[in-house]
């Protein structure tokens, strides 16, 4: 019995130490902006009806929505196991997910970019809203989430 505990045990609290990110926060996870590092945290302001503001450390991405050609919506599982665990994890704890926006706009110098930016579980449908209300002919979703439908 305490060799099933174990390695149950084992994958529990690797469900249990998953990073999320608080309300209103958003991480910047990759793209091409020059001015922002990978794994920067900020907040995501939608309040403008010009722009998409990232609020970092004292400075601010903006991104206009009449520059947006693209935006992306995706969700990803965090931690992948094996068939076994994922049944014995799913026993005890739903499994999480990570949500993540991608953005293809144009810079003030008419430069292509790109920024990712993974958001809490609760954001996406406020985010989606905005989007579509403000920035509505760039709206592409990943083929995993229209399967989903």
């Amino acid at each position: 019995m305490k060799r099933f505990l174990s390695p149950l045990s084992f994958f529990l609290l690797l469900s249990l130490s998953a990073s999320a990110l608080e309300d209103g926060h958003a991480k910047y996870v990759g793209g091409t902006v020059p001015s922002l590092a990978a794994v920067t945290i900020g907040r995501l302001d939608t309040t403008s009806e010009a722009s998409l503001i990232f609020l970092h450390a004292g400075n601010k991405l903006e991104i206009p929505y009449t520059s947006i050609e693209s935006y992306e919506y995706s969700k990803e599982v965090t931690w992948h196991v094996g068939v076994l665990p994922a049944i014995a994890i799913r026993l005890f704890k739903v499994r999480q997910r990570r949500h993540f926006f991608r953005f293809s706009y144009r810079d003030s110098s008419n430069v292509l970019q790109a920024a990712v930016f993974e958001v809490p579980k609760q954001m996406p449908r406020t985010l989606q809203a905005v989007l579509q209300t403000r920035a509505p002919r760039s709206l592409k979703l990943c083929r995993p989430c229209m399967e989903r439908k």
